[in-house]
């Protein structure tokens, strides 16, 4: 292989990502502007996921998704295994699960384009507060502990005694 080959490959492919990120930056807007808010999409998940979604997936997928199965436990499905098997049964089961886990995938990337989450800047906590928080919770179980093996009070009086240090 060439190296301008290879090159050329990873270029496209990169190239291909931020189409798609621009292609789900423009439809999030679109989505944003026709729904107002997240709740009324969700509220309308499955007409969105049928519409909007389903027609988008692979052939198979939606080829799983269309055929009809009998419910488990149910005559028809006695009859549906007597005829077919339970191997056939469950394979169409496994794959309407993954092709609904993946409409659930796009459906979940549209909304978090749609509706971005506000990302808030988060301070790392100090190793300080850590601690005290730790100490806190050991007395706290301590105290709950119904029956210790252990001579609890000691015990209560030390992680106070360290409670007392880590908090200067």
């Amino acid at each position: 292989m060439e190296q301008s080959t290879m090159f050329k490959s990873v270029t496209e492919a990169i190239r291909s990502g931020q189409t798609a990120d621009n292609k789900y930056v423009n439809a999030g807007a679109q989505v944003k502007e026709f729904y107002g808010t997240e709740t009324s999409l969700i509220e309308t998940k499955a007409d969105f996921v049928a519409h909007a979604i389903i027609p988008a997936l692979d052939k198979k997928h939606q080829v799983a998704l269309a055929k009809e199965l009998p419910r488990k436990g149910s005559a028809d499905y006695v009859a549906f295994v007597g005829a077919h098997g339970v191997q056939l049964w469950e394979d169409v089961n496994q794959a309407k699960k993954d092709a609904r886990a993946i409409a659930h995938t796009y459906f979940a990337r549209v909304v978090s384009y749609a509706f971005p989450k506000d990302k808030k800047e988060s301070t790392p906590t100090p190793t300080k507060t850590k601690i005290v928080e730790l100490i806190n919770d050991a007395i706290k179980k301590v105290q709950k502990d119904e029956s210790p093996d252990y001579d609890a009070p000691t015990l209560i009086a030390q992680l106070q005694a360290a409670l007392a240090t880590a908090s200067k």
